[in-house]
């Protein structure tokens, strides 16, 4: 058997008024329903930069909200100098060090610098963190190892502690979910499969 739960069920709430509003997602699934639309995307590491470059190609009027000084450091390398070149020709705005206060129909509020901002707005991407379904990997007996709770796995061949029971994608990672893209994992098929037919 072989999990690949994602860890996108799990989303890292804001907690601010508004959240709840139609307006608000926190799940990317497609562009175009923002062309032509005011969208605040809230984050700096990948989710969020993605979500930001693939809308604002599309047409929407992007403005990132970061809570911290600068875009995450764990943005992919090869996406990093698309979004930096974007915010410095000012086709996608930013706000550094800034914390959202509060959603409302046709505005989002945040602090910056200890100074209340309110900006026009249609549509919130909250991409701000999701969490792996940790409890479900440790109901089926694999291992969940250290501070970062890693599932307990062989990564030459994907199994888990658990014989017969596969790991593959970003669940890999337990709460260290940056080391895992699709980008990267896409072995983790190939390595399951090759174990699984080795013992045939």
């Amino acid at each position: 058997m072989t999990i690949a739960t994602g860890f996108f069920d799990l989303a890292e709430a804001l907690k601010v008024p508004g959240e709840e509003l139609p307006k608000v997602s926190h799940y990317f699934k497609e562009a175009h329903y923002y062309s032509g639309q005011k969208l605040a995307v809230i984050g700096a590491s990948n989710s969020a930069i993605d979500a930001a470059l693939a809308c604002y190609r599309k047409g929407a009027q992007v403005t990132l909200i970061i809570r911290g000084p600068e875009v995450g450091p764990r943005v992919k390398y090869w996406v990093r100098p698309d979004i930096m070149n974007r915010i410095k020709e000012g086709d996608i705005g930013v706000y550094y060090n800034a914390s959202v206060t509060e959603i409302a129909k046709n505005s989002l509020s945040f602090t910056q610098d200890g100074i209340l901002n309110t900006i026009e707005n249609d549509f919130v991407l909250a991409l701000t963190g999701y969490r792996p379904n940790l409890p479900f990997i440790s109901q089926l007996g694999i291992t969940l190892e250290g501070a970062a709770k890693i599932p307990s796995h062989d990564p030459k061949t994907m199994e888990t502690n658990v014989p017969g029971l596969y790991l593959a994608g970003v669940i890999c990672g337990g709460l260290e979910t940056h080391k895992w893209f699709i980008e990267n994992s896409r072995a983790h098929g190939d390595l399951i499969t090759e174990h699984i037919l080795s013992k045939t």
